[in-house]
């Protein structure tokens, strides 16, 4: 019996084995090449090209290759179906001209005799970022400001000289936005000497800008110094229901879990009539303090009053009343559905940004405040009654 199993088992192996080879064999065993592509024509692009041509009437044609040499001496293959008259050619370094050699290949896997055509590839993104890349001190951190016309995707790695003259890795920012700013926070409010640079997705990285910067001091203001005011005019908040207050706008809850949103219930909701005018809250901050950001956590998932356009005013002295004079518009917002979906379909981009909060940064000229105001213009359903479970706020009060 024993013999008989290592019988079968070498039998299966054998038939795997010539599976195996029978899988890696071209289509076709023909050993005669096509012919080439012809009218090669040539549009050049941003780190590479677009070649057209015309490809052979040939039946046994299978697709289309072009070769390039990259960057040390590496080469690389971009190829195109029988089906499609173009290649592009992505992802080179700099504005070399190249000669790419363009074969058709049939179903045997033969190659054609190659057709050589020059390319001159226009700036790559990523070196035509770092002519406009600026870099400055910010409250926190060190602020990058872009324009990727091309809306490449990019990552700008920030780096600071470390005591013993190595530059250390301080992080990476991935973006693919047409124009952008950016703030690396977490960096101590000393002056240090700082390095940026840019990265494609095929490694390639440009020069290197240096920079010696004083990052600005920068706390999370304290909440147990916030006070509800309420001022004429005020939009009228739920009193009749016991997770719904002003103060639980600044309690430090609110739901980390996507799937159980409510399983912190305490909100603020406004509660006026839907006449189409806008709702807001008032708030003192308790200390007078020069913003530089915000963050709102949501209650409701993209729905119902969850507040979708709305702006932040601030004032430094007390209101005297409830009118808009003497305030001034810190920040407009809207929060984005990534997905567009409607109503309570989600997708795991949703879940990231829902969970993250609206972060906003205000504007570095906006003065320093201690009265907010939180006015929503529209909400998920159209309305504009406000709801949020928490606002938190960064900046500093040594202005």
């Amino acid at each position: 019996m024993k013999k008989i199993y290592i019988l079968v088992f070498g039998l299966i192996s054998l038939v795997g084995q010539a599976c195996k080879e029978e899988f890696n064999r071209p289509l076709e065993e023909n050993g005669s090449a096509t012919a080439t592509v012809s009218n090669v024509t040539v549009k050049n692009t941003p780190g590479g090209a677009i070649l057209t041509y015309n490809l052979p009437g040939d039946a046994n044609l299978l697709y289309a290759v072009a070769e390039v040499e990259t960057k040390n001496g590496k080469m690389s293959y971009f190829k195109s179906s029988a089906y499609k008259d173009k290649i592009e050619i992505i992802g080179l370094p700099d504005e070399k001209p190249r000669t790419i050699k363009v074969f058709t290949v049939n179903k045997s896997e033969v190659k054609s005799a190659p057709v050589e055509v020059t390319i001159n590839p226009l700036t790559p993104p990523y070196l035509h970022v770092l002519r406009n890349l600026k870099m400055a001190a910010d409250f926190g951190g060190v602020n990058i400001q872009f324009k990727n016309e091309t809306e490449a995707d990019l990552a700008f790695t920030l780096e600071r000289l470390e005591p013993d003259g190595n530059y250390r890795r301080e992080k990476d920012y991935y973006s693919r936005l047409k124009a952008g700013s950016y703030t690396f926070r977490g960096i101590e409010a000393e002056e240090a000497k700082f390095a940026l640079y840019v990265r494609d997705r095929w490694e390639n990285i440009s020069d290197t800008l240096y920079a010696t910067l004083t990052p600005l001091y920068e706390m999370k203001l304290d909440k147990s110094k916030f006070r509800d005011l309420t001022l004429d005019g005020d939009s009228f908040i739920y009193t009749d229901q016991w997770h719904i207050a002003k103060r639980y706008a600044w309690d430090d809850t609110w739901s980390s879990d996507f799937n159980n949103p409510y399983g912190n219930w305490l909100n603020v909701t406004t509660n006026e009539p839907n006449n189409g005018q806008p709702t807001h809250i008032t708030i003192d901050l308790g200390v007078k303090a020069k913003l530089s950001r915000f963050r709102i956590n949501h209650y409701y998932r993209f729905i119902d009053r969850g507040m979708k356009r709305y702006e932040i005013w601030g004032r430094s002295d007390q209101p005297k009343d409830g009118s808009w004079d003497g305030w001034t518009k810190m920040i407009s917002y809207e929060q984005k559905k990534p997905s567009g979906l409607s109503g309570e379909s989600y997708t795991a981009a949703d879940k990231e940004v829902w969970l993250a909060g609206d972060n906003g940064d205000f504007p570095a000229e906006i003065p320093a405040v201690r009265y907010i105001r939180v006015k929503c213009l529209e909400n998920w359903v159209g309305t504009t009654n406000l709801n949020f479970a928490e606002i938190t706020f960064w900046g500093s009060d040594k202005y």
